[in-house]
C-alpha cells in the first residue's frame, strides 16, 4: 500500500525538499512575465529583421541566435581583416619605396658623376670586362700592377739581360714557372694601364683621394652587370644562329625521307622504309641540349686537330680520354674560319670564324649589325642602308666607351662568350668541364700581347687589321690599321713643284747636258 505524504510540517519539507531536486527550475510570476515581454517587445537588433516562423515539418535547422560568442567571432574577424588590410598597405609602401630607391639609382648612374664630372662611373665600369680584365677584380689587379712595379719589371729592357743570365741556372720547369709568374703580373698591369688610359681616365690618380673606394666600387657594379648582360645575351643569339643549321639539316632529311618513299612506291614489292628522323632545335634562352653531347654544339667545341667526324674520336672526346681532352688546348674549331684547321699551322684561320665575328658585332656594335652577314668571313661586310625613321636608338657599346678600333682584349672576351654560350655550363664560371676559360683568356691576350717573336708579332698586328676592316668598315681605324694616309697639303704641293728650266741647267761643248 503506498504511503500518502504527510501533511505535516516536515512533509511541507520533503516536497520542498523533492522539487528542489526537479530537474526543471521553478518559474516564478516575474520569470514569466519576463518572457512574456520579451516575447512582446523584441529587442533593437531583431527589430531590423524579418520575423521567422518555425515550420515542424521542415527538417532544416533554425538560424541560431546572434549568442555574445557570435558577436565576438565577428568582432575578432573584422580586427583580423584590419590587420590584414594594415600589412597589405604597409607591403604596398614598402614597394613603391624600393621602385623609388632604383628610379633614384639608375638616375643617379645616368647623370654625370659629382667626382669626375662626365660620364657616370658606373657606366665606364661596364668597360672593363670588355677591354680591362674579365675575371680579375679591380683590388687583385691592383695588387698586380703594384707587385708588377716592386720587382721592377716596368723598367724594361736593362734589367731583362740580369734576368735571362739568372734564369739560366734554373731548370727548365722552374724558369717556365718564373715566367709565368711574370707574365701574371704582367697582365694585370697592362691592364691598369688600359684603365688609366681609355676605360677611367688618371684613375690610378683619383682613388688616392677620399673617394678611392666609391670609385673603385662603382666600377667593379658595372663590370660585374655587364658580364651578366652580355652572356644573357649571347646565349640567345647561339641559339638562333645554330638553328638556322638544324633547319637546314632537317629540311636536307626530308626531302631525302620524301624521295625514298617517292622511289619505294614505284617498287612491285615496296621495301620498308626508315623513320624520319629530325634534330631537336635548340632553346634559345636555355643551354639544355648544349654541350659535346650534341653533335652540333660537339663539333663545334672539339679541338681543331681532333677529327669530330670520326666515332670512336667523337666517343673519346665526349669521355674526357686523355689523349682526347678538350681542355688542353685553346684551338677549339669554333674559332677557326670555315672551321678548317692547318696541322702545319696552328695560327692559320685561328679567331677569324663566322660566329665569333658575329658574337664580336653583337657585343661592340649592334644586333642589327649582325643581319645580313656574308658566311664568307674574307668578304667585308656591305654597305648599310641610311636608316630615314626618326626616333631615339640605343648608342653602341663601342661609341659608348670610345673605341674606335678593336682591341686584343676585346676579341678574347668575345671568344669566352662564344664558347661558353655553346657549352651547357648552368652558370658563369671560371672553369668547366675540366676547360679553363681563365686560361683561354690568356692565350688570346697573349697571342697579341705577348707573340714570342717578330714573327707572331707581324701575325697579331696583321689579324687586328683583318678585324678592323670587318668591325670598323669605312672607319678611320680601319683605314689606319692597313696602313693607309693620306698625303698632306704640302706633300702634294710639293709634288706639282716647277721642274728648274732647261736653260739653267749647266751643259757641256756638244750641247749634252
Amino acid at each position: 500500500m503506498p504511503v500518502l505524504p504527510s501533511l505535516s510540517r516536515s512533509g511541507r519539507q520533503d516536497r520542498s525538499a523533492s522539487h528542489s531536486l526537479s530537474p526543471l527550475p521553478r518559474r516564478t510570476g516575474s520569470d514569466r512575465r519576463d518572457t512574456r515581454d520579451t516575447r512582446s517587445s523584441p529587442g533593437p537588433e531583431a527589430r531590423g529583421r524579418p520575423r521567422q516562423r518555425t515550420d515542424h515539418r521542415d527538417t532544416r535547422s533554425s538560424p541560431l541566435p546572434h549568442s555574445p560568442r557570435n558577436r565576438n567571432d565577428s568582432r575578432s574577424r573584422t580586427v583580423n581583416d584590419r590587420r590584414q588590410e594594415e600589412r597589405i598597405k604597409d607591403l604596398e609602401r614598402q614597394l613603391a619605396s624600393a621602385r623609388s630607391k632604383k628610379e633614384n639609382e639608375n638616375r643617379k648612374r645616368k647623370a654625370a658623376d659629382p667626382v669626375t664630372g662626365d660620364t657616370p662611373i658606373f657606366r665606364r665600369g661596364r668597360a672593363i670586362p670588355k677591354l680591362v680584365s674579365v675575371y680579375e677584380d679591380l683590388h687583385t689587379l691592383l695588387t698586380q700592377y703594384d707587385e708588377y712595379r716592386d720587382r721592377k719589371y716596368h723598367l724594361g729592357s736593362p734589367d731583362d739581360d740580369d734576368e735571362e743570365e739568372d734564369q739560366l741556372d734554373l731548370d727548365e720547369e722552374k724558369r717556365a714557372q718564373e715566367l709565368e709568374e711574370k707574365r701574371r703580373l704582367e697582365r694585370g698591369y697592362n691592364a691598369i694601364l688600359i684603365l688609366n688610359k681609355s676605360v677611367f681616365p688618371k684613375f690610378l690618380e683619383k682613388i688616392k683621394g677620399a673617394e678611392g673606394e666609391h670609385i673603385i666600387r662603382e666600377l667593379q657594379k658595372g663590370a660585374n652587370s655587364s658580364r651578366a648582360f652580355d652572356t644573357s645575351k649571347v646565349l640567345n643569339f647561339i641559339g638562333d644562329e645554330l638553328n638556322k643549321e638544324v633547319q637546314s639539316i632537317n629540311q636536307t632529311r626530308l626531302k631525302e625521307h620524301e624521295d625514298r618513299l617517292r622511289a619505294n612506291s614505284t617498287n612491285v614489292t615496296p621495301a620498308s622504309t626508315s623513320v624520319l628522323e629530325q634534330m631537336e632545335e635548340f632553346r634559345s634562352n636555355s643551354r639544355d641540349n648544349r654541350g659535346l653531347q650534341n653533335d652540333i654544339t660537339g663539333r663545334l667545341l672539339c679541338p681543331a686537330e681532333f677529327d669530330w667526324n670520326d666515332l670512336e674520336v667523337r666517343a673519346a672526346v665526349r669521355a674526357f680520354n686523355s689523349e682526347y681532352d678538350f681542355g688542353k688546348t685553346a684551338h677549339a674549331r669554333c674559332f677557326y674560319k670555315e672551321e678548317l684547321f692547318d696541322p702545319e699551322d696552328l695560327d692559320k684561320g685561328f679567331l677569324q670564324s663566322y660566329l665569333l665575328l658575329q658574337v664580336y658585332r653583337l657585343i661592340f656594335t649592334s644586333p642589327s649589325s649582325t643581319k645580313d652577314q656574308p658566311q664568307n668571313v674574307d668578304s667585308l661586310p656591305a654597305a648599310k642602308k641610311t636608316k630615314t625613321s626618326s626616333g631615339n636608338h640605343r648608342a653602341k657599346v663601342a661609341q659608348i666607351i670610345q673605341m674606335n678600333e678593336v682591341k686584343p682584349r676585346s676579341i678574347a672576351y668575345a671568344a669566352i662568350h662564344l664558347h661558353f654560350a655553346l657549352s651547357d655550363a648552368t652558370h658563369w664560371t671560371e672553369s668547366h668541364m675540366g676547360y679553363n676559360y681563365l686560361d683561354l683568356w690568356n692565350f688570346v691576350v697573349d697571342f697579341f700581347e705577348d707573340p714570342g717573336d717578330e714573327e707572331g708579332e707581324k701575325r697579331a698586328q696583321e689579324l687586328l687589321k683583318w678585324w678592323n676592316d670587318r668591325i670598323f668598315t669605312g672607319t678611320r681605324s680601319a683605314a689606319n690599321s692597313r696602313g693607309t694616309k693620306m698625303t698632306s697639303r704640302k706633300q702634294d704641293i710639293a709634288k706639282r713643284a716647277p721642274r728648274p728650266a732647261l736653260q739653267n741647267l749647266p751643259s757641256t761643248s756638244n750641247g749634252v747636258a
